[in-house]
């Protein structure tokens, strides 16, 4: 490995925030079978191994993640998140933020067609660099920097909400705790017949009161329902 690649790698660790003690593993994982091919004489392997274990590994970590992270959804609504998650555009956005485009080694046609910035090999070469620090280092520490690179998507509300039915989850909670289903009202309905904003408020029993806003009342609903569902389990504990 040349002086000139060893530096962008190391540069890319510090993205990372994880330091490869086999540095070849990383750069194995950013060679396309483009480079590889054109490139018959060098001992060198392509990174479609390495994304085929990182596939299964990304997989693992994120569903242990969310697991954690959600103690009241099910396993349906784990499964739609994760599927947002892994899917090849949040990944690829990922691999751009932390430069891997710029490392990839590639042919001179995939060069050409703009390799450097197509979305399925930003996202396979992200695989196959999470699958180098597992082999680096097993799961625990690949658990470790997918939680700090991912905590931006796995914080999204809008993600949870669009995965999971916080109106349906805070009627039965309210059935439980107070013999009562929640109570919407419409407070506003401002702007333009083409362009309104709704502005509704949800109260559960006598202990919470939250508002929503939305370009409809059940996106208002929606929004008060999921304040409503948070403030009733921080209430209780969880």
């Amino acid at each position: 490995m040349d002086n000139d690649r060893l530096r962008q790698l190391t540069a890319l660790q510090e993205e990372l925030a994880y330091t490869f003690r086999n540095m070849d593993l990383l750069s194995n994982a950013l060679t396309h079978r483009s480079y590889v091919n054109e490139n018959p004489l060098m001992e060198i392997s392509d990174n479609e191994r390495l994304e085929f274990l990182g596939d299964a590994v990304l997989g693992l970590c994120v569903s242990d993640l969310l697991m954690k992270r959600h103690h009241d959804f099910d396993e349906g609504t784990l499964s739609k998140i994760r599927s947002l998650l892994v899917n090849e555009k949040p990944l690829a956005d990922l691999a751009a933020k932390l430069g891997l485009g710029e490392c990839l080694l590639l042919g001179r046609g995939e060069e050409n067609s703009g390799g450097r910035t197509k979305e399925s090999l930003l996202a396979n070469a992200l695989e196959a660099v999470i699958a180098a620090i597992y082999l680096d280092s097993g799961f625990s520490k690949t658990r470790a920097v997918l939680k700090k690179l991912m905590k931006p998507l796995m914080s999204n509300e809008a993600l949870n909400a669009q995965c999971f039915d916080y109106k349906t989850a805070l009627q039965e909670l309210c059935q439980k705790k107070y013999k009562s289903a929640p109570l919407y009202t419409v407070l506003t309905a401002s702007g333009p017949d083409h362009d309104k904003t709704f502005e509704v408020e949800v109260t559960t029993g006598e202990a919470i009161r939250c508002v929503g806003r939305g370009k409809s009342k059940k996106d208002a609903e929606k929004q008060a329902a999921q304040k409503a569902w948070e403030s009733l389990h921080r209430e209780n504990g969880d």
